[in-house]
């Protein structure tokens, strides 16, 4: 991760992290969110306050096509929804920028053949040894 005082302070970015700043924004967010802004920075090679509703997009697709965890990308999405809400004053942007969801996996189920194998094997304890 890139520390805050390692990145070169722009304009916009300055303004950035004091909106987070004056909202009492931890210092650990300030930092993740403005690398997530440095990262569509740099993956765009322009300013973000430059960028549309497609270039949000496809840095969406972009992030899901390297297989980032679900934290980051909903981290970038808020870094992005907080700069474009806030910092830029441009909310009709927000709409452009959903979440992501993980997916659900569904809950394995025994067959009942397998709950009789599994019952099998089972330990029988006495009845003298039970609690209830």
């Amino acid at each position: 991760m890139i520390r805050l005082e390692q990145m070169p302070m722009t304009p916009l970015r300055r303004r950035f992290i004091d909106d987070m700043r004056l909202r009492n924004y931890s210092a650990r967010t300030i930092e993740t969110y403005a690398t997530g802004v440095v990262r569509v920075a740099k993956h765009f090679k322009r300013s973000p306050d430059l960028l549309g509703p497609d270039d949000s997009r496809s840095f969406q697709l972009e992030l899901l096509k390297r297989r980032v965890s679900w934290c980051l990308f909903n981290q970038t999405v808020c870094a992005l929804r907080f700069l474009y809400t806030v910092t830029l004053g441009r909310p009709e942007m927000v709409v452009h920028i959903p979440f992501g969801k993980k997916p659900k996996t569904l809950p394995i189920v025994l067959s009942p053949e397998e709950v009789v194998r599994f019952l099998e094997f089972s330990i029988v304890i006495p009845a003298n040894l039970r609690r209830c």
